[in-house]
């Protein structure tokens, strides 16, 4: 379930980039126990991991970092720095930065090294490092750290700060080795993960003054079982989740009006669809302002952080119908209707722009490239540039280089927008001429309806009038509301249950 408090196992943060920018990153763990972590920064195309490592707090610990572009052109890939003295794995390598930063950097090796359908095989996206530049990550309790009563290596005093510093992160480091003991038990002086994390990040421009500050989205209950693993291995990530395992169930709850939807689904394969359920949204509501006259712009940004387990070719197949719902094509396999293949993986919404006085906006078409009319989610994160037919990412309040590529929502204000402000709604359950979006039924027949997304508004101010030769930005965050809607599959006249 998502935690409306804020804490959680599962943290979802929806945005990074170094596109002009860099992005300060923060997890904190706010129990008496220490916590053993699964760091993963995946690109914004396709969700590959570009960086992957584990984080060891002790009680009451937290971890900072900050990523960054490495080169001095725009075109390099990005890396994360930390100062932090809480207990990594790998450890980071000095950076070549001043001070006692060290820094991991992000890797293009899971998008680039063979064929087509293969894991780390090309996906018809963009090789090189410069993709690492912006996507989303997410932080996953693998665990809870103890010292256990007899034969511990007493794994929690290692990681624990002493005057400021853990002892023993060699002995975390080592405990991955060939013999060490969490490649023999991975259990090793741990339980099950139980929550109590939180999260946030914020997107910086120091020449600018701006900062996008965000919460993570908390996800409870993700799992009743260990799942430590080794860095550089796969899980656990979002489709490992798993509340029985005696039966081999991943059970989501999902509020919709005034009643919790419990949606149960085989966790061995399903397990995603669990963590989808919870994220799910028929629509997304949030505010614009694009007022000339306070140097005001906007940016969506809408990630949807499971597609890649939908519609990845190295893991649902690399034939063109081999994706999974609520996405309706696979990444890689060509735009609908065009035999084109540019590294796509296209859902159809609507959008529906309204005055403050409630006037509905007309719809304007802006198409790139030229397909057939109609507004496109074609990434796993997208930055919605409000107001501009511009594809240029300086034109984005974000510095975005994943505009939305078929269609920018509201594009060509001054032609179709007569108002420069107001509100937004993104309808993610599908349009007329395509079926409509939704999740495969649960074990009792819940198909919720919609994408599983979330995001935020980022928006900026330039006041060019707070005295002579000063010039002032003011910058926002506020995350979008969102509904949900539920069908029964099994019985249509029957609600969800």
């Amino acid at each position: 379930m998502l935690n409306p408090r804020g804490t959680g196992q599962v943290l979802i943060y929806p945005y990074f980039t170094v596109n002009h920018q860099q992005t300060l990153v923060s997890v904190i763990n706010t129990t008496a126990h220490g916590k053993a972590l699964k760091v993963r920064f995946r690109e914004g195309y396709d969700g590959r991991d570009v960086a992957s490592f584990n984080v060891y707090l002790g009680p009451y610990d937290s971890w900072v970092g900050a990523v960054f572009d490495t080169s001095s052109d725009g075109t390099g890939a990005a890396a994360i720095a930390t100062n932090d003295n809480s207990c990594t794995v790998p450890a980071f390598p000095l950076a070549p930065v001043p001070g006692t930063l060290h820094a991991l950097a992000f890797s293009n090796a899971n998008y680039s090294q063979g064929m087509y359908g293969t894991p780390t095989g090309t996906d018809h996206g963009p090789l090189g490092v410069s993709r690492t530049r912006e996507g989303h990550f997410e932080i996953i309790e693998m665990g809870e750290v103890v010292d256990q009563a007899t034969g511990s290596p007493k794994t929690l005093e290692a990681i624990t700060p002493v005057n400021g510093k853990p002892p023993g992160c060699a002995q975390v480091r080592d405990a991955w080795a060939p013999s060490g003991y969490w490649t023999t038990n991975v259990t090793t002086d741990l339980l099950p993960p139980a929550g109590g994390l939180y999260g946030a990040a914020g997107i910086v421009n120091v020449a600018l003054g701006t900062l996008y500050a965000y919460d993570a989205t908390a996800i409870d209950g993700f799992s009743v079982v260990v799942q430590n693993s080794a860095p550089e291995n796969p899980k656990p990530n979002l489709a490992t989740a798993i509340t029985d395992p005696a039966h081999d169930i991943a059970t989501a709850y999902v509020p919709i009006g005034n009643t919790m939807i419990k949606a149960d689904y085989p966790a061995s394969t399903r397990g995603i669809d669990a963590v989808s359920a919870v994220l799910m949204a028929d629509a997304l509501y949030n505010e614009y302002d694009i007022e000339a006259q306070t140097g005001a712009s906007s940016d969506w940004l809408i990630a949807l952080p499971t597609k890649q387990f939908y519609v990845d070719p190295g893991i649902v197949g690399f034939h063109a119908d081999d994706y999974l719902p609520p996405f309706e094509a696979l990444f890689g396999a060509g735009i609908p209707n065009t035999g084109g293949d540019a590294g796509y993986s296209c859902a159809a919404v609507d959008a529906e722009f309204r005055s403050r006085e409630a006037d509905l906006e007309k719809q304007s078409v802006c198409l790139w490239p030229m397909i057939s009319p109609g507004n496109y989610l074609c990434y796993e994160a997208q930055v919605v540039t409000i107001g501009s037919d511009s594809f240029d990412p300086s034109s984005s309040v974000l510095k975005s280089a994943l505009i939305n590529p078929l269609y920018v929502l509201g594009c060509g204000a001054t032609t179709y927008l007569s108002s420069a402000s107001g509100n937004l709604k993104v309808s993610l359950s599908g349009t007329n001429s395509y079926p409509p979006h939704a999740l495969r039924a649960s074990l009792t027949g819940a198909t919720f309806v919609g994408l599983p997304a979330l995001g935020f508004l980022a928006t900026n101010f330039i006041n060019a009038n707070v005295a002579p030769g000063v010039l002032s930005n003011y910058s926002g965050v506020y995350p979008h509301r969102s509904t949900e809607s539920c069908t029964n599959s099994t019985n249509p006249q029957s609600a969800c249950q």
